[in-house]
């Protein structure tokens, strides 16, 4: 058993039990090939809680100051690597399209950061372009995810669900040009996101 499937099945019901992880579209991530899973940002808790549910080891960025020796060596272990969030990271950038070009899953937020408490559309300014960058550049599927929480907040003791939206085609992007052709990409995966949302929502 690798160290990843190990500490998945550790941390596993925990998840599942205190925070009432709730999964439903899990069937819309590709069984192979490279893939983007693009969430809105709740809390820090995320990554963990996509590894737990998803049968595919997902790759993800971690802020840099959280790679100190021994958490370094385990959030390597777990499939993380680090990223300089105050400046354009091309170190970074080159290692997730590295991933993708392996042929894994890695998991970017759009948002850029934590975002609790704070309607999905309201951040909508705050989008960052990396995710089209990484989508468009690689050629990789993307999979739309929404965590739906109760005030946009993971609580413990809560029912916490979490959607995965239909896949966006890497064709989908080829009508995107020019000097926006980042940012364009970006703000329709993002949308996609608010889709789920919207829907989820409207149904309550």
């Amino acid at each position: 058993m690798t160290f990843y499937k190990f500490a998945k099945a550790l941390v596993s019901g925990f998840f599942r039990t205190f925070y009432r992880v709730h999964v439903s579209g899990e069937e819309n991530i590709p069984n192979e090939g490279a893939v983007i899973i693009a969430p809105n940002h709740t809390s820090a808790a995320d990554p963990i809680i996509l590894g737990v549910i998803t049968e595919r080891q997902i790759h993800f960025m971690a802020k840099a100051e959280l790679f100190f020796p021994p958490l370094g060596a385990i959030l390597r272990a777990l499939g993380a690597f680090p990223v300089h969030r105050k400046a354009g990271d091309v170190v970074a950038l080159k290692t997730s399209l590295s991933v993708l070009s392996e042929g894994d899953v890695l998991c970017v937020f759009p948002q850029g950061t934590r975002c609790p408490g704070v309607e999905l559309r309201d951040t909508a300014d705050s989008i960052k372009s990396g995710v089209g960058l990484m989508a468009m550049r690689s050629g990789a599927s993307v999979v739309p995810v929404y965590f739906k929480t109760k005030g946009n907040k993971l609580r413990m003791f809560r029912r916490n669900d979490v959607i995965f939206g239909e896949v966006i085609k890497p064709e989908e992007f080829s009508a995107f040009e020019g000097r926006t052709k980042y940012s364009d990409a970006a703000s329709l995966i993002f949308d996609r996101i608010c889709s789920i949302a919207e829907k989820e929502n409207a149904s309550l």
